[in-house]
């Protein structure tokens, strides 16, 4: 075990580190390949834990780091580790009950584009009324709230008048914490708000996730009021003619 939360703390790091070592001169394609890439190292560790040999599915979605770390204060600005690199109550596991879109958008073959050809609905007037962020609690992936799940309601009704709209929803963190810890816990942001709109009859296959952990804060600041802004999950749309 403990081999093998070592390998996923590198894992983790070495994504962390290939985002933060760039920084804003990134694009969205990168950030997107490189959740990919960490996701594919977790999931082959999760199959040899398993004992399996065959394909694991990768793990982005809400049960993939399904034990929160413990409660922090509110002016700290790190998530403990344990001796193997992970932060404390950080499990992983392969209950994925939501799968992923069978193509990836902008590879070879996919016939929708990458990330950088979808829009920002929010500087559309119709469609920023709809398309609002979703925000969490400190250190949680969980959609809670009347208005939180009244948004998702909105996106997936539209998303279901209009078949021909295809979604990415991006994972956010506030500034405290590690990169990479921040990394999972973005991609479990928006697998959160996907499996959402799933369960409101959303085609499955129109619906994609990234996570940009704590590298694209909406606003900057200290303090509450800013950090809870900055959990969110925010989306991109690509309208197929």
């Amino acid at each position: 075990m403990k081999t093998f939360s070592t390998f996923i703390a590198t894992a983790l790091l070495l994504a962390a580190f290939s985002v933060s070592s760039t920084s804003c001169q990134r694009s969205s394609d990168e950030v997107w390949n490189d959740t990919k890439s960490a996701g594919r190292h977790v999931k082959r560790g999760v199959g040899t834990l398993g004992g399996k040999h065959g394909e694991s599915r990768e793990l982005r979605s809400t049960d993939d780091f399904n034990g929160q770390a413990s409660t922090l204060a509110a002016n700290e600005d790190f998530v403990g580790l344990d001796q193997d690199g992970m932060p404390h109550n950080l499990q992983v596991t392969e209950n994925d009950q939501t799968a992923q879109p069978r193509t990836t958008p902008g590879e070879l073959g996919s016939n929708i584009p990458g990330i950088d050809a979808f829009q920002d609905p929010s500087q559309n007037p119709e469609l920023a009324p709809i398309f609002q962020h979703i925000h969490f609690d400190y250190n949680t992936s969980l959609v809670k709230g009347d208005e939180n799940i009244a948004v998702a309601q909105k996106i997936a009704e539209y998303l279901k008048a209009h078949p021909n709209v295809y979604v990415f929803v991006e994972g956010h963190c506030d500034k405290r914490g590690p990169a990479a810890y921040n990394l999972a816990l973005g991609a479990n942001r928006s697998n959160s708000v996907r499996n959402l709109l799933i369960q409101d009859g959303v085609d499955s296959e129109h619906l994609f996730t990234v996570s940009y952990g704590k590298e694209r804060p909406c606003v900057d600041g200290d303090g509450e009021e800013f950090f809870k802004l900055n959990r969110r999950s925010q989306f991109r749309i690509y309208e197929k003619s």
